[in-house]
C-alpha cells in the first residue's frame, strides 16, 4: 500500500471514509455532550460509547453525545492521541465468523484532567451533563471490598481532602462538581452509573463517595442521597488491551493509521437497573437490558462467566494452554467446564426471562472458543486469590448447602495452589500477577498451600466441619496434581479413576 494511500484517521470525513470501514450514520458536529464519561479505556470505546453512537444513529437525538475524561497521569499519552483524532477511532469487532469495522463518533470531547482540573469540574457541574458513568477498574473506587468500607486514610484521598484545586482521585473531582450542582437544587440532579465490572458497582459506588463526602463537605450528603442516584449495572464484553495488532489490521483492510484502535468479541450485553435521576437515552432500542433488580444478571455471569473461566484457567494454564480458545477446546477441559456450568452453577441460579441459562452456557462456550480474541490464560488467572473469593466463594457455599458434589470445585482451589507454584506441567515457568498475594507469602506458603485458605475472607482459621472435609479433598487433589501432573490427573479424574 503506498503512502499516497493512506489516510489518518482525524483526516476522515463521511465522503472519504471507506465504504467498508462505516462511518457513524448522523452529523458529528450537530452531536452534544449529555453523558461525561471517567476512563476512556479500551473497554468503554467498545462497550458504552458503541452503545450509544448506534443509539444517535438510530434515532437522531444527538444531544447523549460523551464527553470523555481521564484522570490517571499515565493515560495521558492516549487521551492526547484520541483528543487529536477528534474522539473518533476505529472498532473492530471479531469472531470466527465475522470480521467488521467502524469508525465510531459519539465522544465529542476528550480531556485529560490533570492539564486542567477546572475546566473537567466546569464540565461534570453543568446541568446538560445528565449522566456522569466511569470505567475506573476495581482499584479506582478505593474501597475495601471484603470489609465494604471506604479507604479514609488513603494518601490520594487525604491529597484531595487537602488540595481541593488539584485532585487526583475521582472523588475529588465529584466533589466541586457536586457542589455546583447542589447550588441548583432538583435542577443539578444527576445519575452516577458505573460500568464497571464490579459487584453491586452502584451501592458501592454511593457509599464510597458519601464516605468521602462526610469528611469533605458533609452538607453535600442529604442533596446528593436525594438528587444523585446510582445504578447497579452489569457489563459483558471480552475487549482484550488494544495494542498494534489492531493497528496494523485497521491500515490493512482499510488503509487508515489509527493508534487509538481497538478489538472486541461481537457479544455485548449491558444490563441496568432504571434508576436515573435526570432522564436517559432509551438504549432499549439498540439492546441495552433495563431492569429493577440487576442483582440476577450479575450473579449469573460472575458464577458463569467469571467462575467457569477459574475453572478452566489454573488447570490449563498448569496443563500447558496459553491461550483460552485452546484450552476450551480440548475436550477433557470443555467437559470439566461443561459440568461445573450444569452441576454446579446453575442450580444456584434465579431464572432469568429474558436470559435464558441454557442458552447463555452455550453461549459462554462458543465466546471461549474465540480463536480470533484469543484471550490470554494469564489475564484470566491474574488476581486468583480475590477471584476465588468474590466468584467461586457463593457458588460453594450454595453447592454445600444443597449436599451436592463438590468434587469439581475442590478440583479449582487445589489447581489454584499448585498454580501459586509458578511451573507448569512441563516444568515450564508461568508469570504469576497476584495483588492480594505477596511473593512473600507465596514463598512462605511453599510447605503448606492450605493455610493460604484458612483466612477469614475463605474458610476461616478453624472451619466447620462441611469446610474442613471440602479441605481435605483440596489437598488430595494437590497430591494428585503434583505426583501426575494436573492434565493426567484431571483425565483420570473425569474418568473416574
Amino acid at each position: 500500500m503506498s503512502q499516497s494511500n493512506v489516510l489518518a484517521i482525524a483526516e476522515l470525513t463521511a465522503d472519504t471514509c471507506p465504504p467498508a470501514l462505516h462511518w457513524p450514520a448522523y452529523n458529528r458536529s450537530d452531536v452534544v455532550p449529555g453523558i461525561a464519561h471517567i476512563g476512556v479505556g479500551g473497554f468503554h470505546r467498545a462497550h458504552q460509547a458503541l452503545y450509544l453512537d448506534d443509539y444517535m444513529a438510530r434515532t437522531g437525538e444527538l444531544n447523549w453525545g460523551i464527553c470523555g475524561i481521564g484522570i490517571r497521569p499515565a493515560d495521558k499519552g492516549f487521551l492526547d492521541t484520541l483528543a487529536r483524532q477528534h474522539g473518533l477511532y476505529t472498532l473492530t469487532e471479531k469472531d470466527d465468523d465475522v470480521i467488521r469495522d467502524r469508525v465510531i463518533g459519539s465522544l465529542t470531547d476528550v480531556l485529560f484532567a490533570p492539564d486542567d482540573p477546572q475546566r473537567v469540574v466546569d464540565t461534570l457541574a453543568q446541568p446538560g451533563i445528565r449522566i456522569i458513568s466511569t470505567t475506573i477498574t476495581e482499584g479506582g473506587y478505593l474501597y475495601d471490598f471484603e470489609q465494604q468500607r471506604f479507604f479514609h486514610d488513603h494518601p490520594d484521598v487525604q491529597h484531595d481532602l487537602s488540595n481541593r484545586e488539584q485532585p487526583k482521585t475521582i472523588y475529588g473531582y465529584l466533589w466541586q462538581a457536586l457542589e455546583a450542582r447542589s447550588k441548583l437544587g432538583a435542577g443539578g440532579a444527576v445519575t452516577l452509573l458505573s460500568c464497571d465490572n464490579v459487584p453491586h458497582n452502584g451501592d458501592v459506588f454511593r457509599k464510597a463517595l458519601l464516605s468521602f463526602l462526610e469528611q469533605a463537605d458533609a452538607t453535600l450528603c442529604d442533596w446528593v442521597s436525594s438528587q444523585v442516584s446510582f445504578p447497579n449495572s452489569m457489563v459483558d464484553r471480552i475487549t482484550p488491551a488494544p495494542g498494534v495488532a489492531d493497528q496494523q489490521a485497521v491500515l490493512k483492510r482499510h488503509g487508515v493509521v489509527d493508534p487509538c484502535a481497538v478489538g472486541a468479541e461481537t457479544f455485548i450485553q449491558w444490563v441496568i437497573e432504571d434508576n436515573f435521576k435526570a432522564g436517559r437515552p432509551a438504549l432499549e432500542q439498540v439492546g441495552v437490558q433495563f431492569t429493577s433488580d440487576v442483582s440476577p444478571y450479575e450473579t449469573a455471569k460472575l458464577r458463569l462467566l467469571n467462575g467457569s473461566h477459574l475453572m478452566m484457567g489454573f488447570i490449563g494454564y498448569l496443563a500447558g494452554y496459553t491461550r483460552v480458545d485452546n484450552a476450551i477446546k480440548d475436550p477433557v477441559i470443555l467437559q470439566l467446564v461443561e459440568d461445573y456450568m450444569t452441576l454446579d452453577a446453575a442450580p444456584t441460579l434465579t431464572p432469568i426471562a429474558d436470559m435464558p441459562l441454557d442458552a447463555y452456557q452455550r453461549q459462554l462456550i462458543e465466546r471461549f472458543g474465540n480463536s480470533k480474541i484469543a484471550d490470554q490464560q494469564q489475564r484470566i488467572c491474574s488476581d486468583g486469590y480475590a477471584k476465588l473469593k468474590n466468584y467461586l466463594m457463593p457458588v460453594l457455599a450454595d453447592v454445600m448447602a444443597a449436599g451436592g458434589d463438590t468434587s469439581r470445585l475442590s478440583l479449582l482451589f487445589a489447581s489454584f495452589l499448585k498454580y501459586l507454584d509458578g511451573v507448569n506441567d512441563a516444568g515450564e515457568p508461568m508469570p504469576i500477577i497476584e495483588f492480594n498475594l505477596s511473593e512473600a507469602q507465596r514463598e512462605a506458603s511453599s510447605a503448606d498451600r492450605l493455610s493460604l485458605l484458612k483466612v477469614d475472607a475463605l474458610f476461616g482459621e478453624r472451619p466447620d466441619d462441611n469446610r474442613t472435609r471440602f479441605l481435605e479433598d483440596v489437598a488430595s487433589h494437590l497430591a494428585g496434581i503434583r505426583s501426575r501432573g494436573a492434565y493426567v490427573y484431571l483425565q483420570r479424574m473425569m474418568q473416574g479413576g
